[in-house]
């Protein structure tokens, strides 16, 4: 039973990671929604790195020219690391009291999926998105970087939030997913493997090593499939199909949330 909800969460994070729809709010509410029992905040965050580590392979060639040709796209991926990883650092406990452990934690993870839904629509709707990678300076970098702190809220999503903020910048569709992929690595990779030491160091019910072990290669293998279909999807696509999936999905985790009362 344990190694089937692993795998399904598995795959939800692979699937959900790359996609603006919140892999954080998907590894809450389905647990939450169908009772199945939560592996814990660091199972979530172990089995980023079977995402982080498909980022990687996807963009191998990528990472290669920038560190060849010492890109300045280099400093401001590290540049916009910097919010989200304090903020984790710093917040990473509260936000679990507040939007894990919370019987409010359902309402505040649906209003967010719809929230930040419905900014991401408006903003794609109405930004120019007339500029490539080539115009992503420090300042850009660190105002993505600060879009991605709030990403540590279950229900914002980290892609979502900045592909939007790129999006805000004038960036197109595509470069914005490029570069808020190519910023999720060091950010991903880090915090899993953190909380992996973590769990090694001080075992937590349903946090096994092998059972992590196996969801970081489920998350691995769907994260690679995921991530060459969503950027062919926006060479030719708006990103309307996923607003409307957060809205629906938003409505009726409030609905089942108020129906549970």
């Amino acid at each position: 039973m344990v190694v089937a909800i692993v795998i399904l969460l598995a795959s939800v994070q692979g699937f959900t990671e790359f996609l603006p729809i919140s892999s954080s709010g998907h590894l809450f509410i389905i647990p939450w929604a169908f009772n199945l029992p939560y592996l814990g905040l660091r199972f979530d965050a172990a089995i980023h790195i079977g995402t982080a580590l498909a980022l990687l392979i996807f963009f191998w060639r990528d990472f290669y020219d920038l560190f060849k040709k010492r890109d300045k796209l280099l400093l401001y991926i590290a540049i916009a690391s910097v919010p989200a990883a304090i903020a984790g650092y710093f917040g990473d406990k509260y936000i679990e009291d507040i939007f894990r452990v919370s019987s409010l934690a359902p309402l505040f993870i649906g209003s967010g999926i719809i929230f930040f839904g419905i900014l991401m629509y408006l903003i794609d709707k109405r930004a120019k998105l007339d500029k490539d990678l080539a115009h992503i300076g420090k300042n850009r970098a660190l105002f993505i970087g600060f879009a991605q702190a709030l990403a540590l809220i279950p229900g914002t999503s980290r892609s979502g939030i900045t592909i939007t903020a790129g999006e805000y910048l004038g960036l197109n569709r595509e470069s914005a997913a490029r570069f808020s992929f190519l910023l999720a690595t060091p950010i991903s990779l880090g915090a899993g493997l953190y909380k992996f030491l973590q769990m090694i160091t001080d075992p937590q019910p349903g946090g096994s090593i092998p059972l992590t072990l196996l969801g970081i290669v489920v998350a691995f293998i769907v994260g690679v499939a995921v991530i060459r279909w969503f950027l062919d999807y926006l060479k030719s696509h708006t990103l309307f199909a996923f607003v409307l999936y957060r809205v629906v999905l938003g409505s009726a985790v409030i609905l089942i949330w108020i129906l549970r009362r």
